[in-house]
């Protein structure tokens, strides 16, 4: 029974990585989709404004 773990045991591996690559992918994909350029810029601007108001030590 061990032998049998110990043969399976990369085609596991392999197949975990597949899964969490296609996930990933999907993921990137879809939070591309959602992103216009317009909220981008958008928030690049906040981000700067909040770094010029915060107070400097």
């Amino acid at each position: 029974m061990n032998r049998i773990f110990r043969v399976f045991r990369p085609f596991r591996r392999l197949m975990w990585a597949l899964i969490v690559a296609f996930m990933v992918g999907v993921h990137n994909f879809y939070k591309q989709e959602m992103d216009s350029p317009d909220s981008i810029v958008n928030s690049i601007e906040i981000d700067k404004e909040e770094e010029d108001s915060a107070p400097k030590d």
